[in-house]
C-alpha cells in the first residue's frame, strides 16, 4: 500500500492493527479506559484532535479505540528514507511539509492535500495533533492552525457541503514512561465546522483562529490540564490528595475516570486558592518543592509511615518466590534488557514509552519463538515444548511483579533505617507533608 491508496482497506493491516491492538491494551498498559466513545458518529466526515504529550503512544491512544483504519499525519523529515516510507504509509501515515524542509517542499502538500480530501470523502477518520508537537506536561499548548486549515479547504473544495466535525479528544497517561502504567482515554462531543464558515469566507486567517480557540476550549475539560506556573505543586497534590478526593465526592478511587474526576477537582480548586491569595499559593508551592528536594536527598519516594512487620512480610515473600524470579528473570533477560535499556539512552523522555512500545512488540515474540526452538529441539517432546512456551510470558509477569515488590521493600527498608535513628531531615520532611496535606484538605472545602 503507497500513498496513492492510502484510504483503502487493507486486510494485512487490520491483522497487524489487531494483533498491536491487543499488546497496547492487554501487556503494554496494565489499563486501558475509553469515555464516550458511543457519542462519536462514524459514518460522519471527521477529524480527531487529541493532546499531544507521548510521541507515537498519542497516536495509538487513538487508533485502537475503533475498527476504523484512520490516517495520520507526521512530520516529513521521517519520510525521507524510501523504504521507511513505504512502511509508513502501509500504517497509514501521511507526510506534511513545513518551511523549515525547504521552500520546494511545501509544493508537496498539495499532493498531500488532495490525498486528505480522498481520506476525509472516504470516511476514514482523519487524525491530527493539533499542538503539533509533543511535550511531557500536562497541560494543553497553543495550538497549530493546519487542522483548522484542512477542514477548511476540504470544505471549499466540496463546496461547503461535507459538513465536517472535529472531535476533541482528552489523552491522560498515568505514567509517561513506565510500562504497565494506565491510560485514559476521553472523547469530546463533536462540533461542526459549518458554524464559521462565514468567518472563512471573509477573512481565513480569522476563521482559523476561532476554531483554535473553540477545539481549545473543547480539549482542556477532557484531559489533565495545569495552566498555573506552579507547575509542580498542582502536579504533587492531584496524585497525592486524589484517594481522598475520590472519598469526598462520593468516587471510586480504582477507577480511571473517577480518578481523573478528582483530579480535575483538585486542579479546580487550587486555581480558584491562586486565583484569590497567590502569595498563599507562592508559599504552599515552595513547601511541596522542599519536600521534594527532602525526598531527593534521601532517596526516598515519599515518607508513608512503614511498618516493621508488613517489610517483614514482604522479606519473606521475596525470599519463597526467588526461585520463580529466577526463572522468569533468566528466561526473560534477552529481550527484556533490549527494550529497558537502549530507551533509556534516548534524551527525549517521551519517545522512550514509544520506543518500548515498538521494541517490546518485535522483541520478546521473536526471543520466545527462538526458545522454544531450542527446547523442543534439546528434549523433542511437545508437552514440555509447550509447557515451556505458556511459562514464559506467566513468568515474566512473576519477575515483573517481584521486581515491583522488591523496591517497595528497599524503600521501606530505607525508611525505617532513618525513622529508627530519627534522622532529622526525616523529621522535616514529615513536617512539612503533615502541614500543606492539612493545607490541602481546607482548601478543597474551602474553594468547592
Amino acid at each position: 500500500m503507497g500513498v496513492e491508496n492510502i484510504e483503502k482497506y487493507s486486510r494485512l493491516y487490520a491483522v497487524l492493527k489487531e494483533y498491536l491492538r491487543c499488546w497496547h491494551n492487554k501487556i503494554f498498559y496494565r489499563k486501558v479506559v475509553y469515555i464516550n466513545r458511543e457519542r462519536i458518529p462514524l459514518n460522519d466526515h471527521l477529524i480527531f484532535t487529541p493532546n499531544h504529550q507521548n510521541a507515537l503512544m498519542d497516536a495509538l491512544a487513538i487508533l485502537f479505540s475503533f475498527k476504523n483504519q484512520f490516517v495520520f499525519v507526521a512530520r516529513s523529515d521521517i519520510f525521507k528514507n524510501k523504504f521507511i516510507a513505504r512502511i509508513l504509509y502501509f500504517l497509514k501515515i501521511l507526510p506534511v511539509y513545513r518551511i523549515r524542509d525547504g521552500y520546494d517542499s511545501l509544493k508537496k502538500n498539495e499532493m498531500i492535500f488532495k490525498k486528505t480530501l480522498d481520506i476525509i470523502h472516504n470516511k476514514n477518520g482523519f487524525v491530527i495533533l493539533p499542538e503539533g508537537n509533543h511535550a511531557g506536561f500536562r497541560r494543553l499548548r497553543a495550538l497549530k492552525k493546519g487542522f483548522a486549515r484542512i477542514a477548511f479547504q476540504a470544505e471549499e473544495a466540496s463546496g461547503f457541503s461535507l459538513d465536517i466535525k472535529i472531535v476533541p479528544i482528552g489523552i491522560s497517561y498515568s505514567n509517561y514512561e513506565n510500562v504497565r502504567s494506565d491510560l485514559l482515554v476521553v472523547f469530546g462531543k463533536p462540533f461542526p465546522v459549518s458554524g464559521f464558515y462565514e468567518a472563512y469566507k471573509d477573512n481565513p486567517a480569522i476563521a482559523y483562529n476561532e476554531l483554535k480557540k473553540k477545539l481549545a476550549e473543547q480539549i482542556k475539560p477532557l484531559m489533565i490540564h495545569i495552566g498555573s506556573s506552579f507547575y509542580g505543586a498542582y502536579d504533587f497534590f492531584r496524585k497525592a490528595f486524589r484517594n481522598e478526593a475520590c472519598q469526598r465526592l462520593k468516587l471510586n478511587p480504582d477507577d480511571l475516570y473517577d480518578q481523573f474526576k478528582a483530579e480535575k477537582a483538585i486542579i479546580a480548586r487550587l486555581e480558584k486558592f491562586e486565583a484569590a491569595r497567590p502569595e498563599a499559593m507562592k508559599t504552599l508551592a515552595n513547601k511541596v518543592k522542599t519536600y521534594n528536594n527532602l525526598l531527593g536527598k534521601m532517596k526516598l519516594q515519599n515518607t508513608h509511615p512503614v511498618s516493621a512487620v508488613g517489610l517483614f512480610g514482604k522479606k519473606l515473600l521475596l525470599l519463597v518466590a526467588s526461585p520463580l524470579f529466577l526463572y522468569g528473570y533468566l528466561n526473560n533477560l534477552f529481550p527484556w534488557y533490549l527494550t529497558t535499556l537502549y530507551p533509556r539512552k534516548i534524551k527525549d523522555p517521551q519517545f522512550r514509552s514509544s520506543v518500548k512500545f515498538v521494541l517490546s512488540f518485535l522483541v520478546f515474540p521473536i526471543f520466545y519463538l527462538i526458545q522454544t526452538l531450542v527446547v523442543y529441539l534439546v528434549f523433542h517432546r511437545p508437552w514440555i515444548t509447550l509447557a515451556y512456551f505458556v511459562s514464559l510470558p506467566l513468568s515474566a509477569a512473576i519477575a515483573w511483579n517481584y521486581a515491583r515488590l522488591f523496591h517497595q521493600f528497599v524503600q521501606g527498608w530505607h525508611y525505617l533505617k532513618r525513622s529508627l535513628v530519627k534522622d532529622p531531615l526525616l523529621k522535616k520532611a514529615k513536617g512539612l507533608h503533615s502541614g500543606f496535606m492539612a493545607e490541602i484538605k481546607t482548601i478543597f472545602e474551602d474553594y468547592a
